[in-house]
């Protein structure tokens, strides 16, 4: 009799604890964070890495970013962070001794609520001039509003300032003033505001020679959303609010194990898509 009293006890006491009011729900804690996304403007090496190597949270990285490969802005710790970007030319080439081959060892600094742009940028083998070095941009991304706005970030090693009109169509007459004027080597224009629409980026060099051709000097125009099927409007020069970076890349190294680019050539990113 004994025991079954305990056992009722026991069955009452966790009944009682299973009807306790439950407190939730419970939300994730608001981290401040700042926001970075990475791209690799190596032109004589193969796949790179880029790892902060001081925080196991709040710590995006990139694996196998080849030439010209880019992440999307990821949140990332703010303060001083410890970033090394390794060689990984993957494949066979998997073993410890050659995804370990550092190529930069930088501690940036990232502010809470900002977005910055993180690029390996220059020659990594020894004959090349400039060096590999990380550049970091600060993104002071802007609302566009009903129009749309671009930007240029100039990483072309070796081609030296650039001008660059914005036109259209590929037939137009490139603009006398240029749309972004005089962006030297590592320089980032301000942001300009565009009705939505076409945008050919018209890339000239100091001799005033059209160095970017074909159809990669449009800007990408985008995608309408569509609510009835839960769609999300994809940003581009064809959409209002959205901003656009146009970033310049130099010819990759011939005989080198980075991507054949044989020409100069644009890269465009997405900086904000429309709400």
């Amino acid at each position: 009799m004994r025991v079954t009293r305990i056992g009722l006890a026991l069955v009452g006491a966790l009944l009682a604890v299973g009807c306790e009011k439950d407190d939730g729900p419970f939300f994730a804690p608001q981290v401040p964070l700042a926001y970075t996304r990475f791209i690799n403007a190596i032109p004589d090496t193969g796949a790179v890495d880029f790892r902060f190597v001081d925080l196991v949270e709040y710590s995006p990285f990139a694996v196998q970013l080849t030439y010209r490969g880019f992440t999307p802005y990821q949140g990332t710790a703010p303060g001083a962070r410890h970033l090394k970007v390794f060689t990984n030319p993957g494949g066979v080439f998997t073993q410890i001794q050659y995804v370990t081959g550092i190529v930069l060892d930088e501690s940036p600094t990232f502010e809470a609520g900002k977005y910055y742009t993180v690029v390996a940028v220059g020659y990594a083998r020894t004959a090349g001039t400039p060096r590999v070095k990380l550049q970091v941009y600060e993104d002071p991304i802007p609302d566009a509003g009903s129009s749309v706005a671009l930007r240029v970030v100039n990483l072309g090693t070796g081609l030296g300032a650039l001008n660059v009109g914005v036109t259209a169509a590929s037939t137009d007459p490139i603009p006398a003033t240029a749309t972004f004027s005089n962006v030297a080597y590592l320089g980032a224009s301000a942001y300009v505001t565009r009705a939505a629409g076409n945008a050919w980026f018209r890339v000239t060099d100091a001799t005033a020679a059209e160095i970017v051709t074909g159809n990669g000097r449009q800007a990408p125009t985008g995608t309408a959303g569509d609510p009835l099927n839960n769609l999300t409007t994809i940003g581009g020069s064809g959409q209002a609010g959205s901003v656009v970076t146009a970033y310049v890349f130099p010819r990759s190294v011939a005989g080198s194990t980075a991507p054949s680019v044989t020409t100069p050539s644009l890269v465009f990113i997405v900086d904000k898509h429309p709400r």
